[in-house]
């Protein structure tokens, strides 16, 4: 169809006529083809699913500053949730409640609203007398009562058996029910198990939350991570930790958390491969800035 027999005779002699006509048909090719071009590589772009740093804070708080890489981390990502483990002594230490340097920390890791405090307890793989075991319970509970600002929101427990048998479950079944029904500790009273393998089956009861499934260096982490991607898919219930870590690029640190993020929702990685939970590496802020919030 020729498209000047049906115009006005004074655009067909207009000499603008077909130019006019071209400029208007590559806008409207621009209009639709651009924002498709942006559009459609972020839709076939994975998205990362929600992931929690999960720390342990086994140092001792002498200074301020002591503990300034976790303030450092949590304040560059307040998009960011972070599980920090608060283990004074081992456990809580011998005194009811935290001496002046843990009692000045404690409460500015809980002055952060992306950070969610939980006290440590070592279950000796349920060798340990439950009654010592719930008793370190009772103690971080009671931190709440001299200070609200002191609370703790749930307990992890270290050493946690992972070869079944009935008196380990039911250690463990005693001790999880002693946390949910501490009247201290605050929010969803979280309850963290760390057989620092994947578990008989038997100790997945109602009450835990998280277990960590893997806590090894990089090299084994290479070796297992198979089995691992074996498991159920509920990685919200899933922790890893890995140490021995080599140094990475930044989209190498990026695709390894990332392939942690996919099986777990709460990771840690450190390339320190010994006293990891004593010392912040020197990859400790790298990390965080790879994690999917």
């Amino acid at each position: 169809m020729n498209l000047q027999h049906h115009l006005p005779r004074p655009w067909r002699r207009s000499k603008w006529f077909w130019p006019a006509v071209a400029a208007i048909a590559v806008a409207v090719i621009i209009a639709i083809v651009v924002p498709l071009a942006v559009l459609l590589p972020r839709r076939n772009r994975k998205q990362q699913p929600p992931t929690n740093v999960i720390l342990p804070l086994y140092i001792y708080p002498l200074a301020d500053s002591t503990w300034s890489p976790v303030y450092d981390a949590v304040s560059r990502r307040p998009d960011l949730n972070f599980t920090v483990i608060v283990n004074p002594n081992s456990g809580p230490g011998s005194t009811p409640y935290p001496d002046a340097h843990y009692d000045a920390a404690i409460r500015r890791l809980n002055s952060y609203p992306n950070i969610e405090t939980v006290g440590y307890v070592r279950t000796g793989y349920a060798t340990r007398n439950i009654s010592d075991v719930t008793a370190e319970v009772a103690v971080y509970s009671a931190w709440f009562s001299n200070a609200s600002a002191l609370a703790m929101h749930g307990i992890f427990f270290d050493e946690a058996p992972h070869e079944y048998s009935p008196e380990a479950v039911e250690f463990l079944r005693a001790a999880d029910s002693f946390v949910k029904s501490a009247p201290g500790l605050q929010g969803r009273k979280t309850i963290i198990h760390n057989p620092g393998v994947i578990p008989d089956a038997r100790f997945n009861g109602s009450d835990v939350d998280i277990t960590v499934v893997f806590e090894e260096t990089y090299d084994k982490w290479q070796d297992r991570s198979r089995s691992l991607a074996a498991l159920p898919p509920t990685r919200g219930a899933y922790s890893i930790m890995v140490n021995t870590v080599p140094t990475m690029s930044n989209g190498t640190l990026s695709q390894f958390v990332n392939s942690l993020s996919d099986l777990a929702k709460y990771v840690f990685i450190t390339s320190l491969s010994v006293d990891f939970y004593n010392s912040f590496a020197n990859d400790w802020l790298d990390f965080v800035g790879q994690v999917p919030a």
